[in-house]
């Protein structure tokens, strides 16, 4: 998907993009506090089609290691090939946390039943305690980050690993179970709705006040 950014100066680019993303994530936490705190009260949903139907494995590795590789990807594939779109990058990923924490302070629920714990993985307990929750379910982050790289990012190869990446992670978090179906299909559909919302709306506007202020 061709994304063409509007013209923005250089300052604000980086600037805007840095702290909204560090007030996204500042947003998530807090909301994932609270759906956590929410979530332990509700039972988890007695019925879900898919999770009956696939097995139930030990992938934590896949949760916590391979998010952070995805993680390593997009850093590294940024810098390298991306760094003139970089704070629009930047800038999509925070708008996508902003929407996620909202989803999540709608829907707060229980766990799936059989989910494994992480606790206990370094990287977890160092950092990914601060960034997801057990019951931040609705929508997947696993699901949505990667895939909102291969909406964004420009490179062909890029966009194939982001999609390989969106597709493992959706896969294993739902066999730990620490995701309903619900969960991971709509991280697809409200992902892209976000980029072609963001697209049709955000970016005309913000275009012609750029232009209106030369």
């Amino acid at each position: 998907m061709n994304i063409r950014p509007p013209h923005i100066p250089l300052w604000l680019k980086w600037g805007g993009s840095l702290a909204a993303f560090a007030g996204a994530l500042r947003l998530n936490h807090l909301l994932g506090v609270y759906v956590d705190r929410v979530g332990a009260r509700s039972p988890s949903l007695p019925e879900d089609l898919l999770l009956d139907f696939l097995p139930h494995w030990d992938l934590r590795v896949v949760f916590v290691w391979g998010f952070a590789a995805f993680l390593a990807f997009a850093i590294a594939g940024g810098v390298i090939f991306e760094r003139r779109r970089a704070p629009y990058i930047l800038w999509l990923y925070a708008v996508l946390i902003l929407v996620r924490g909202l989803f999540l302070m709608l829907t707060p629920m229980g766990q799936p039943s059989g989910a494994l714990p992480v606790e206990g993985y370094t990287l977890f307990d160092a950092v990914g305690g601060y960034l997801t929750f057990k019951h931040d379910l609705f929508f997947s982050a696993h699901a949505s980050m990667p895939f909102l790289g291969f909406l964004v990012f420009e490179r062909k190869g890029l966009r194939i690993g982001f999609l390989l990446f969106s597709f493992a992670l959706a896969a294993g978090v739902l066999v730990c179970r620490y995701h309903y179906s619900v969960d991971i299909a709509a991280a697809y559909f409200i992902t892209y709705a976000v980029v072609k919302a963001h697209q049709g709306l955000v970016e005309p506007l913000w275009s012609r006040w750029t232009l209106a202020q030369r």
